[in-house]
């Protein structure tokens, strides 16, 4: 489906970039596997997708760094697709960070990297009349947030923001837009978040009753990759947690 296609994943050196990384690759893309640190488990993620037969590569870079993300995009062959996943995860705030200190580190991650890394993409897509734009948003941009996950909503709610931009300024180009809003998904760093008692509380409010998994996420990213008449468009994937209009 997409062989010959490139297609570059912030964040994806594990959690749900990792299952979305792997899922391009299977449908022939040639996957750049994004961190900002680790890069040994970005290399682990390129050998998983060797093994499985798909072809992958992996490139560190800040994606909330202007200079950086420019460099990475002269670096990499051009890229046809984009999935702005790379996130700052709500749970791991320092206790060193003081509230206005971790409010610009959550924009700057979780947003500000996808404008960036968007307007790098979108110039180098536009001559050749093809692109697409994937932006992983969350259910966390519609409902109202605890006081621990303010800053995290309003990042996700951005991103929106950011689609519908880049959907109707890519359109004339064949640059389609969209996001995909899920809402409690599990992957391997779950544990870390939540306890058992905290992951049964949450299940409790998804009319589903469960969370959902990465495999389910990364299907729906795919689906607006593959579909060139879907922009500017909310894919949301949450057990019922969030019914939009």
């Amino acid at each position: 489906m997409l062989e010959g296609r490139v297609a570059l994943v912030t964040g994806s050196s594990q959690g749900l970039g990792r299952i979305i990384a792997h899922t391009l690759a299977r449908a022939g893309a040639q996957v750049v596997v994004n961190c900002r640190s680790h890069p040994e488990k970005a290399e682990a993620v390129v050998e998983e997708i060797a093994r499985q037969g798909g072809q992958a590569q992996a490139y560190c870079c800040d994606v909330a760094d202007e200079g950086a993300v420019r460099a990475m995009f002269e670096a990499l062959a051009p890229v046809d697709i984009l999935v702005n996943n790379a996130r700052l995860d709500p749970y791991f705030r320092s206790p060193e960070d003081s509230d206005g200190e971790w409010f610009n580190r959550v924009l700057n991650v979780n947003l500000t990297s996808a404008y960036l890394c968007s307007l790098a993409f979108f110039e180098q897509a536009k001559p050749r009349g093809w692109g697409r734009i994937v932006n992983i948003s969350s259910v966390r941009s519609f409902i109202p947030a605890e006081m621990n996950m303010i800053a995290y909503g309003v990042s996700k709610l951005g991103m929106h923001g950011l689609t519908r931009a880049f959907a109707d300024n890519g359109a004339p180009f064949g640059i389609t837009a969209n996001t995909v809003a899920p809402g409690m998904v599990i992957t391997e760093n779950i544990d870390r978040r939540l306890t058992p008692e905290m992951k049964e509380r949450e299940c409790a409010r998804i009319p589903l009753r469960r969370a959902g998994t990465s495999e389910e996420i990364a299907d729906a990213v795919l689906f607006v990759v593959n579909n060139g008449y879907v922009t500017g468009e909310t894919i949301n994937i949450n057990g019922g947690m969030y019914y939009a209009p």
